[in-house]
């Protein structure tokens, strides 16, 4: 194995696959990230205003046609998302009808719905038909689109026998303007707003039954993977060669199954004449850059059919891309590579900490295509989409983040999956400003 003989390793062949893993493997959950889009969506809820009334429920075909042909000809706001006709009782529940309240005693009388006091929704309850049940609530149409006279008359056209008589008071109501990305959230909007339908699809970011394929298939090895790169790490910080940082590049197409490919360990200090901690270190050496440098002189080899990549520590390498611990030599050593295919094109990256900025536009540009890391980075990381006031009990930190969401970005090239891992029992780095 490379320049050392198998009995200078304390890893043997079949160790790596039949103990290695297990014997370094972490137990922790995945936690699929959200895109910049997802994000924005959950933290601050576009909402638009929409036009509700009470119908009779014999005639809700009819108002619905009236309406519908109506403001076809001018551009109406897709509300798709929301149920246009809704059961008392489905109602969120301070829309709930008030027996108590005094209705509107003329036809066509209108109501604005003011803000509560949490920012969504209303305070007054919705009022309509006296005396004249079965009803349904109708959500019109968004109040951009006509007028709340324009809406009367087509309220009366459709509905003729109650036009001399009490009518429905139309009320404003705020109403999400954007499609839910979820079931959990279609149910926040449907308590907070109106009710809202989730139709399966995800129109900021991957689908959701993607996600879920995805996470099924690596969350068994994921442990053990991330135990991995937390011992390599370990490994080159122990002997002051970098941070305990660590990365594990796995290969899913090998006929043997999933296939560690390279392990890298942090190696930022490892030949730097300045002191350690002081500076950034030779930032080329990051976990995630060495082992995309590994993986670059497997492929070498692979289109100069070598049996394996060849090592030369005596030539000064800026990039670090040589192993550098016995553990990364094991790994490396091995033609485990399958043949093809563009640099990392849908390998699978575990790292200890969510990747800085450069790492991640390297992850993206040399194709990966999932990745899973450990501890957050909200100052620092490339990876997390989430903006102040997100979720912090993943860091435990307040500061604002990045909130850049590299991994999927409308106006990137590529895209992947991927997911935080959250191991309770990791130690967070202390310097929470550190560029993994």
């Amino acid at each position: 194995m490379g320049s050392r003989s198998d009995a200078e390793s304390p890893y043997q062949p079949d160790q790596l696959t039949d103990g290695l893993l297990k014997t370094f493997t972490r137990s922790g959950c995945l936690i699929a990230l959200r895109t910049k889009a997802e994000a924005t969506l959950l933290n601050d809820v576009q909402t638009t205003e929409a036009y509700i009334t009470e119908i009779p429920l014999k005639s809700a075909s009819a108002v619905l046609k009236t309406v519908d042909s109506a403001i076809r000809e001018f551009e109406p706001i897709n509300l798709n998302h929301l149920r246009r006709l809704v059961k008392p009782e489905h109602l969120p529940s301070h829309l709930q009808k008030d027996e108590d309240k005094e209705r509107p005693k003329s036809w066509g009388d209108i109501v604005v719905d003011p803000p509560r006091s949490t920012g969504v929704g209303a305070t007054d309850h919705v009022t309509g038909f006296n005396g004249q049940p079965p009803i349904l609530h109708f959500l019109a149409c968004a109040t951009s689109v006509i007028s709340h006279e324009h809406l009367q008359s087509l309220l009366s056209i459709a509905l003729p026998s109650l036009a001399s008589s009490l009518g429905p008071c139309v009320r404003i109501i705020k109403v999400p303007l954007n499609s839910p990305t979820s079931h959990d959230q279609a149910e926040e909007f449907s308590r907070h707003y109106w009710p809202t339908v989730y139709k399966g699809g995800n129109p900021f970011g991957p689908h959701p039954s993607v996600f879920a394929r995805a996470t099924e298939e690596i969350q068994h090895q994921a442990g053990d993977y991330m135990g991995l790169a937390m011992r390599a790490g370990r490994a080159t910080s122990s002997e002051g060669k970098g941070e305990p940082i660590g990365a594990v590049i796995v290969d899913r197409s090998c006929s043997k199954g999933p296939t560690v490919v390279v392990v890298a360990g942090d190696a930022r200090w490892n030949n730097i004449v300045t002191p350690e901690g002081s500076g950034s270190g030779n930032v080329m050496a990051h976990a995630v850059m060495r082992a995309i440098g590994m993986v670059a002189k497997k492929r070498l080899a692979l289109a100069n059919d070598l049996q394996a990549p060849a090592m030369d520590g005596e030539q000064p390498n800026l990039f670090n891309d040589e192993p550098l611990t016995p553990l990364e030599r094991d790994v490396y050593s091995r033609a485990v590579l399958a043949p093809g295919g563009y640099l990392c094109l849908d390998l699978e990256l575990y790292l200890t900490h969510e990747p800085c900025l450069m790492c991640s536009m390297a992850i993206l540009h040399s194709r990966f295509g999932r990745v899973v890391f450990g501890q957050r980075m909200p100052r620092t990381g490339g990876l997390t989409a989430d903006n102040v006031g997100g979720n912090t009990s993943c860091t435990g930190d307040s500061a604002p983040r990045s909130g850049y969401g590299l991994w999927w970005s409308p106006g990137l090239n590529w895209k992947y999956l991927a997911w935080s891992f959250d191991d309770p029992s990791q130690t967070a780095l202390s310097d929470r400003d550190i560029h993994v």
